[in-house]
């Protein structure tokens, strides 16, 4: 209960770090105990008979003094061989540096272990002098027994610590800062028994100025006596039995189960949570939604990070052998799930963890490629096809070749269960839009040359070229032909009209639309456009017409000339979002008759009815209204 208490506060970082010499035992630096037992290795046996052994480390350490003849020269210079010695590890130290949420460590330590693993994310303080300096976007570390490269701030002996502790100004401001810190912290102990005079009176002495303005206290140890722990809840300190490399190898997991849940319900800090992600490689995307955050994704900046994801799905046969397929290699690319389709979810990256997996819209596997190159490819007709990214997928069962070109996947199978004999197929598929016309038509001819068995040769990037031909697809030549003479066309009119057709929806594309490509082409090409025509043409004489008008229509019945009629404005026809203007429509109605001519001759009808023997007419277009010579078709 206090672990899972001590670590909510953590992520939280309301937590600061008390850290004596039990911590630092993993590294090879010695415990109080220890110490003492090397000053005393260090007197002579005269000196040895002058002291009392058994006595704290404080009081003894004074003794020392006194009998070097009150220089501390010795003492600082067994101090200097035992902390400054090479640490033997500090994988502890380093996984602590990796949590920003601790922007406060307090140690009576004198090795620099601290100081090393946090490099340039700490700042050392351990005098008076520092204070003003204090950056609070750095850890800071008091180090409140002293610092070795200054000899006159170590604290060890009775008479530093009386002098310490004696109410000057100098210590009074540092002091304050430590207490301030106590104030508004929990405190987390580590590497302390708090039984020690050296560490009891210093506790003793801030706790007790503090009343009971103190926050909550943890104290970290294994496997302490009753008696100990029941001495440290009377002090009001929550025992947990561990050491501390086990409780913070135990915080960091942890914290990367619950920092991404963390930042989005406000605990924690953008600033801790950027940080500690960066200290464990990885880079995170952060929405901000009104007063909290939204993380989006995550990325690794550099390889080697691994992802896990456990998933419970719907017990649904076809997706069951869909999923299969794809896990177990017969099928490569891209598989999305649809989120209908999971039960539940857990997604770790990096040892970090998404917190739920409500609201998950689907979910998107990609196979990973064993390759990734360019090829060109080249036809004996001479036809190249450059520069197109490629990736080899691969398994016991299947070899796939992916062509990933701008506007379509082409995806070569070969098939490996069939050995010895082996089956290769081509699956296309077009991209829902044609970014332009250009490369649709440099597209379907690669496709046609493939479906009609062309013998082509691939030049990889690295390594020698191939050379190879596909079997014949009638299917896939009817679909490219009828593309590439769309695109043909189109072309044709961009040049003429002097217009770029883009975008344009590949379902947009049908035989209604190819009729007006082609109607438009007809157009600008000259060509007399035939339509059948099995209408009737009429027309209203005046009342009073005359013998002339008469004779002229007996005249058509006769020859069956063309009647000509020309439309006075210009007609726009609209393509893929372009207006082509076509100019103006002129309409021959072929081999024209009057089917009423004797009612028009004995004047019983005024209304002139015409149609077309051979049932035709032709359409044609001209710029100009007043141009008389419109040419024929060939």
């Amino acid at each position: 209960m206090y672990k899972e208490n001590l670590f909510e506060l953590i992520r939280k970082e309301e937590v600061i770090i008390w850290a004596g010499a039990g911590m630092s035992l993993y590294a090879g630096y010695p415990s109080a105990k220890r110490l003492a037992e090397i000053l005393i290795e260090n007197l002579t046996s005269k000196e040895k008979e002058r002291i009392d052994i058994n006595i704290p480390l404080p009081e003894l350490a004074e003794e020392f003094y006194r009998l070097k003849g009150n220089n501390k020269n010795s003492l600082l210079q067994i101090l200097n061989e035992t902390f400054q010695k090479k640490a033997e590890s500090t994988d502890t130290h380093d996984r602590l540096a990796i949590i920003p949420h601790f922007s406060t460590i307090i140690t009576t330590n004198y090795d620099s272990l601290f100081e090393d693993s946090y490099g340039q994310k700490a700042q050392k303080i351990y005098k008076t002098t520092q204070i003003p300096y204090i950056n609070n976007k750095k850890t800071q570390i008091f180090k409140i027994h002293g610092d070795l490269s200054e000899p006159e701030s170590i604290i060890l002996t009775k008479s530093d610590y009386n002098k310490f502790f004696k109410d000057n100004e100098d210590n009074g401001t540092f002091w304050s800062v430590i207490r301030e810190r106590l104030a508004t912290k929990a405190v987390l102990f580590l590497g302390y028994n708090l039984e020690d005079p050296n560490v009891s009176v210093i506790f003793d002495r801030i706790t007790d100025s503090l009343g009971e303005n103190r926050k909550e206290c943890f104290l970290v140890a294994p496997k302490l006596p009753q008696h100990k722990a029941n001495n440290l809840i009377k002090k009001g300190i929550h025992y947990i039995d561990s050491t501390a490399e086990e409780i913070i190898s135990e915080l960091l997991l942890n914290l990367k189960e619950h920092i991404i849940s963390d930042i989005e319900r406000g605990k924690t800090s953008a600033d801790t949570f950027r940080h500690f992600l960066a200290n464990i490689d990885l880079l995170p995307d952060l929405k901000a939604d009104n007063d909290s955050y939204k993380v989006t994704s995550l990325k690794g900046t550099k390889a080697g990070i691994h992802g896990t994801a456990n998933f419970t799905f719907k017990n649904e046969k076809d997706f069951i052998k869909e999923l299969n397929d794809f896990t177990h290699g017969k099928k490569f690319g891209t598989l999305e799930i649809p989120g209908d389709k999971l039960l539940n979810a857990e997604f770790w990256y990096g040892g970090v963890k998404f917190p739920d997996s409500e609201g998950i819209l689907k979910l998107e596997f990609k196979s990973v490629p064993t390759l990734e190159t360019k090829i060109d490819v080249r036809f004996d007709d001479g036809f190249d096809y450059q520069n197109t990214p490629i990736k080899l997928y691969g398994s016991p069962n299947l070899i796939e070749i992916h062509l990933e070109i701008e506007n379509a996947d082409i995806v070569v199978k070969v098939d490996l269960e069939t050995m010895p004999e082996i089956k290769v197929n081509m699956n296309y598929k077009h991209k829902e839009v044609c970014k332009n016309v250009k490369t649709e038509i440099e597209l379907f001819t690669l496709l046609m040359k493939l479906a009609e068995g062309r013998m082509f040769t691939v030049f990889p990037e690295n390594g020698n070229a191939i050379s190879k031909a596909f079997p014949k697809s009638t299917e896939l030549l009817e679909h490219a032909t009828f593309f590439y003479y769309y695109f043909t066309n189109l072309k044709k009119i961009e040049n003429h009209y002097n217009v770029r057709f883009s975008n344009i929806h590949i379902n947009s594309i049908n035989d209604e639309t190819l009729k007006t490509v082609e109607y438009i082409v007809a157009v600008f090409e000259e060509v007399y456009l035939d339509l059948d025509w099995d209408d009737e043409l009429i027309m209203t004489l005046v009342d009073d017409y005359s013998d002339e008008v008469i004779e002229q229509f007996e005249n058509v019945n006769k020859v069956s000339t063309p009647f000509v009629a020309h439309n006075k404005v210009e007609e726009i026809m609209e393509l893929h979002g372009e207006k082509i203007n076509l100019g103006y429509k002129k309409v021959e109605f072929m081999d024209t008759y009057v089917t009423n001519i004797e009612a028009i001759k004995k004047r019983e009808d005024n209304v002139v009815r015409m149609k077309s023997r051979s049932k035709k007419m032709h359409l044609s277009y001209t710029k100009d209204l007043n141009e008389e010579n419109i040419k024929s078709r060939p």
